[in-house]
């Protein structure tokens, strides 16, 4: 088989996989999808960990499996975590370890450019799916207390309604007083406030 036959083979395998990941994007079936990933995502023989000979037990790339650190999120390279998938992946793909994997070949480094998109995609559909949980959460019915206004958690203990909504959303509260509070707590603090004004 030629070189340029070799090429086309790999290309079309590529768009074979591709369109099948597609496919199985629409069932929305993560079962399928992690098969799918296991099977077409091909491990690859050199490890950063070994290449470096880094000892750094804490780094979520040592001895995992895939071998892809550069998909890997807070990677520990040169000692310090990198952070996500996003924020480290083009400082990655210029490493050493990323560029002996995928070499000159162009076909390579357009399958992995794909398990790049692919990954990317599927945090995107992870963090989706939590905000939509977190959503879900805020959106539903509420047990709330008539009298000290706490709010029934899922699991059944009473919380105050500011710590359930910083718990279960990014709100951040800032404390103040309506007038009304003034009125009922502090009687006439307000009408000697208007009298303090009008002189």
């Amino acid at each position: 088989m030629t070189e340029k036959q070799q090429q086309d083979a790999a290309l079309d395998g590529l768009m074979k996989d591709l369109q099948v990941f597609i496919e199985l994007s629409f069932r929305n079936d993560e079962g399928l999808l992690r098969e799918w990933i296991a099977e077409t995502v091909n491990k690859i023989d050199g490890r950063c960990w070994v290449k470096k000979q880094c000892s750094e037990t804490n780094c979520p790339a040592f001895r995992n499996e895939c071998g892809r650190c550069w998909l890997i999120a807070g990677t520990m390279c040169g000692g310090e975590v990198q952070g996500k998938f996003a924020d480290k992946y083009v400082f990655c793909t210029s490493c050493e370890i990323y560029l002996d994997t995928v070499g000159d070949d162009r076909v390579r480094r357009l399958r992995e450019l794909v398990i790049a998109l692919v990954h990317s995609l599927r945090v995107r559909q992870h963090e989706l799916r939590e905000a939509q949980s977190e959503l879900k959460i805020l959106s539903g019915l509420l047990p709330i207390c008539m009298s000290c206004k706490k709010i029934r958690d899922d699991k059944g203990y009473w919380t105050q309604l500011e710590s359930y909504i910083h718990h279960h959303s990014e709100a951040q509260f800032s404390h103040g007083i309506c007038p009304e509070c003034i009125e009922k707590l502090y009687p006439g603090i307000l009408s000697r406030q208007n009298n303090t004004k009008d002189r």
